[in-house]
């Protein structure tokens, strides 16, 4: 089997699984008694149909309620392409060097804006949070 019939086949069986919720399948009251744990019962199909990656979050913290620039690049001479308010959840994709903001030369690209970046002087990322490197 190659790559591409096998990749298709995890994700029709995902699809199809995901139509029938783990706990109807696990009490099916046709079940054998002594059959053995179908894939769904046992967790192992959850894992492959789940695909959704977790960003690691931050919050925007301005002085004086000041807004943050959002940038095109990850430093100050990039232009200008928008704004966040101080107190704003922003999703984080990774982290880069770029200018130097107050000593800190790590900007963050913002999830769902491609190629959009905030220092990270202003950007409190939440406890035990990992943000990796472009």
């Amino acid at each position: 089997m190659n790559r591409n019939t096998v990749r298709t086949s995890v994700v029709a069986v995902a699809a199809l699984l995901a139509l029938f919720p783990a706990t109807a399948m696990a009490a099916a009251p046709n079940a054998a008694p002594n059959a053995a744990p179908s894939a769904a019962s046992t967790g192992a199909a959850t894992a492959v149909a789940h695909h959704h990656k977790v960003l690691p979050q931050g919050t925007v913290a301005t002085s004086r309620g000041r807004s943050l620039r959002v940038r095109a690049g990850a430093g100050v001479t990039y232009r200008a392409t928008g704004t966040l308010r101080s107190g704003r959840q922003v999703s984080l994709v990774c982290k880069k060097d770029g200018t130097s903001v107050h000593g800190n030369r790590v900007w963050y690209r913002l999830a769902g804006h491609r190629g959009h970046y905030v220092s990270a002087h202003y950007v409190r990322v939440v406890a035990g949070a990992y943000v990796p490197w472009c």
